[in-house]
């Protein structure tokens, strides 16, 4: 146990001292109306449906607080034994991904774990 809590604290102090901000390192809770107002980069966590196809990897994801375009590569769908094309809508999900926004375009998330609920 002493040694757990030595090599947490050790982790930290690395961190600290790398000068990076450890919540940068977990995804934050948030609703999609959250996750539109943060910065490119930052992770999130996010449940909610998606609703439909759009095109090529990307469909629309809503929660009670509004709508945002996901990007799921077909990798993540099939670590959770889903063929995308055979998709019924909506599912329920938890999402992980990172906020991604382009200049003069809409914010997405970049979906980097997928959840079926």
């Amino acid at each position: 146990m002493k040694k757990m809590i030595f090599f947490g604290g050790f982790v930290i102090m690395l961190l600290v001292l790398a000068g990076c901000n450890y919540s940068e390192l977990f995804p934050l809770d948030e609703t999609v109306e959250g996750a539109k107002g943060l910065r490119d980069g930052k992770y999130v966590k996010i449940t909610g449906n998606i609703d439909e196809f759009l095109f090529e990897n990307y469909f629309k994801f809503s929660d009670s607080t509004g709508s945002i375009t996901v990007e799921i590569e077909n990798e993540i769908w099939a670590r959770n034994g889903v063929n995308p094309a055979s998709l019924t809508f909506p599912i329920l999900v938890e999402i992980i991904g990172e906020i991604d926004k382009e200049k003069n375009q809409e914010t997405i998330i970049e979906v980097e774990s997928l959840k079926i609920k």
